[in-house]
């Protein structure tokens, strides 16, 4: 069996940070998992057409588009850490780290995605899942952790999903967008392009990836022709989002293994896949 990859995330469709690399890894046989510390309920959480189900429907509404969207990728069925929308960043770090370290020695993924720490653009959830899956990913393999029956597994490497800054002058969308989070309007602010270490070349996968977005339709406004979600990708033309988005880049953050320059793939340094 070869070995896992695990994208840990706050929300359903978090996982669009990266679904391009779950989905790639996935057809090269690579056990692929997305994990959602919240199912998208809380208070935090808003439906974008009250038609499609109601507030207290929504956990078990969104858990169900989170599925559909891990299929349409290729990749396992979801899991949730249960925590509320809006509410992460209140949950103790160490009690969710070692949650996160228990499903690391479960699932055994040989590498880990998550948020960076800036949280893309500083939402608090994203802020939180970051810290804690990276103190999850540090505890995973330590013998003496407690409260935690499953035996120790370090994952070989920990990435931070990461959006060049440059973008923001190339994408009016992107610099432009703002997310109403507790009545703060926050910015996406990218990370500095000299921090990329990771660039994967997902452009066979761009059409299921958006195709797996729309699967969370209570999340997004949807282009009645296209019959896929509107973001901040798709108000780039061809051929600048091929160019742009046609790649996920990632910051390495932590690493068994020595890296070598520009990396083009998430198991560089670990390959032959067994």
């Amino acid at each position: 069996m070869k070995p896992g990859l695990m994208g840990i995330f706050a929300h359903p469709d978090d996982e669009g940070s990266c679904s391009g690399s779950l989905a790639r890894y996935a057809a090269d046989g690579v056990r692929s998992y997305a994990v959602c510390a919240t199912r998208g309920d809380g208070v935090d959480a808003k439906i974008s057409d009250p038609s499609l189900g109601t507030h207290e429907m929504l956990g078990e509404i969104r858990s169900a588009e989170m599925a559909c969207a891990c299929a349409r990728l290729g990749i396992e069925p979801p899991v949730f850490l249960g925590y509320q929308d809006g509410e992460v960043d209140q949950v103790p770090l160490d009690e969710a780290a070692r949650a996160v370290a228990r499903l690391i020695r479960q699932l055994k993924p040989l590498v880990v995605i998550t948020h960076g720490p800036e949280g893309g653009y500083g939402h608090p959830d994203h802020i939180s899942v970051s810290a804690f899956t990276t103190r999850g990913f540090d505890l995973a393999g330590d013998p003496a952790l407690p409260q935690v029956d499953e035996p120790p597994f370090a994952p070989a490497k920990l990435y931070y999903t990461g959006i060049p800054r440059s973008f923001m002058e190339q994408v009016p969308g992107f610099r432009d967008r703002r997310a109403d989070i507790r009545g703060q309007q926050l910015k996406f602010v990218g990370v500095p392009d000299d921090t990329i270490t990771t660039s994967v070349d997902v452009s066979q996968w761009s059409k299921i990836k958006l195709e797996a977005l729309s699967c969370h339709r209570t999340q997004f406004e949807m282009d009645p022709e296209t019959k896929l979600p509107k973001t901040f990708v798709t108000s780039v033309p061809e051929p600048l989002r091929s160019q742009m988005f046609g790649h996920e880049r990632f910051v390495l953050a932590r690493s068994t293994v020595a890296r070598d320059g520009q990396e083009d793939d998430l198991f560089a340094g670990l390959r032959p896949l067994a």
